[in-house]
């Protein structure tokens, strides 16, 4: 006699008020795990972004070279610690001296500038034949002003620069535990994108891969070319700066390096505190005065920025994020606020991605179309394209011109 097959009981699928209340409750749990996680939040996005950077180098290892997974991770992880060895010894020390040094001169600076600055008032500026005397005109309510908006600038630059250089050890603990995690998240990033999307209802399957496709995009178009745009601006202006005769070429360059991180106040940063610390410095081999000499370095400066946003820039980044400059200025500013220095460095990213991702849900909410549009900007034309298509067509303008000419000396 056959045994009954009794059928596995079904799971009875949820009512609405039950779906809402569940989300709900889960919505507040995962606030409150990442606020008691908060403190590891940081290495956490960190450690994010190193997988993320070296994800294309493991992929290619993986498919190119044939290895396992862990195994490209480890060639990977054995070349960024043999950089990371090379900038933390000799060059590290060295750095971390010059910063030391620019946030004490930074910091007596500020203690120096007011008197400085209210000596201009009696300044006499030769220009050519003529000659301009400041002490006729009543530049004191100004120079206050700018005496007390420019010092605490300063001397929270030198204490910043300070605070950096001698915490050493919690960069080290800061930085051992990024690489830890990402570590654990490089070897299983795929394998992790199989779970998040097994979590996805199955119709809107196809929405959330595209999303994460769209957030790749904002993320490349950020994080990779501004990392190299910093590498290239910090080593032009440290050679530039090197040229001139400035004080602390190297610190400064790599002060502009970062500064390119930050949108828009980034390179006014970087300028302000180079040119103050030409203007001031003891000398120069130029022989210039000390606001002729502040002068020339702030005109080399407006020269690089040029030089960064009409040939650097669109070869390098090649994508923009597609966000107003207003939206920029108010998403630094609140991610300085909330975040510090890493939500200043990642304000604009994080920005264009919340875009996606509410803009996703609004338009969902309200039945309008999904996808209206890329969520970036398409990419600027190479300058060297336009350069040489300006060429052929003042070529071909020529010799239209010559073919008429002999047309008409013909006839």
């Amino acid at each position: 006699m056959k045994p009954i097959e009794t059928p596995e009981p079904s799971s009875p699928p949820w009512q609405p008020g039950t779906r809402l209340v569940a989300g709900v409750l889960l919505v507040l749990l995962t606030i409150t795990i990442l606020y008691l996680m908060r403190s590891l939040l940081a290495p956490l996005v960190l450690a994010i972004l190193l997988a993320y950077l070296l994800h294309p180098l493991i992929t290619r290892l993986t498919t190119q070279w044939r290895l396992s997974r862990g195994c490209a991770v480890l060639i990977a992880y054995f070349i960024l610690v043999l950089l990371l060895v090379g900038t933390t010894t000799g060059l590290g020390v060295a750095i971390s001296q010059r910063v030391t040094q620019l946030a004490s001169y930074l910091r007596e600076l500020s203690v120096e500038l007011p008197a400085q600055i209210e000596s201009l008032a009696g300044l006499q500026v030769p220009i050519g034949p003529w000659q301009v005397d400041l002490s006729q005109i009543n530049l004191e309510p100004i120079l206050s002003d700018l005496a007390s908006a420019i010092s605490p600038l300063l001397s929270q630059t030198g204490s910043l620069l300070a605070s950096v250089a001698k915490a050493t050890a919690s960069v080290v603990t800061l930085v051992f535990l990024v690489m830890v995690l990402g570590y654990y998240l490089l070897l299983d990033l795929g394998k992790m994108e199989d779970v998040i999307l097994e979590l996805v209802p199955l119709p809107y399957r196809g929405d959330f891969r595209r999303l994460m496709e769209e957030t790749g995009q904002v993320w490349n178009a950020f994080l990779r070319g501004q990392a190299i745009l910093a590498i290239v601006m910090a080593v032009l202006v440290a050679v530039v700066l090197t040229g001139l005769g400035v004080r602390f070429p190297l610190v400064l360059g790599i002060i502009a390096g970062l500064m390119e991180f930050v949108p828009w106040f980034g390179p006014v940063v970087a300028t302000v505190v180079t040119v103050l610390v030409a203007l001031f410095q003891p000398g120069n081999w130029w022989g210039l005065t000390p606001l002729g000499f502040g002068l020339l370095v702030f005109i080399v400066f407006l020269i690089i920025q040029q030089l960064e946003n009409h040939v650097l820039f669109p070869h390098i980044i090649g994508q923009s994020l597609n966000l107003h400059p207003l939206v920029v200025l108010l998403s630094v500013l609140t991610g300085g606020l909330l975040a510090g220095l890493l939500g200043l460095l990642l304000a604009a990213p994080t920005v264009a991605t919340l875009r996606l991702w509410i803009g996703y849900f609004y338009r969902k909410a309200v039945g309008l179309d999904t996808w209206p549009g890329p969520v970036i900007g398409p990419s600027p034309r190479p300058v060297r394209s336009l350069f040489f298509q300006r060429l052929l067509t003042r070529w071909r303008t020529r010799r239209e011109k010559m073919a008429q000419a002999d047309t008409e000396g013909d006839g």
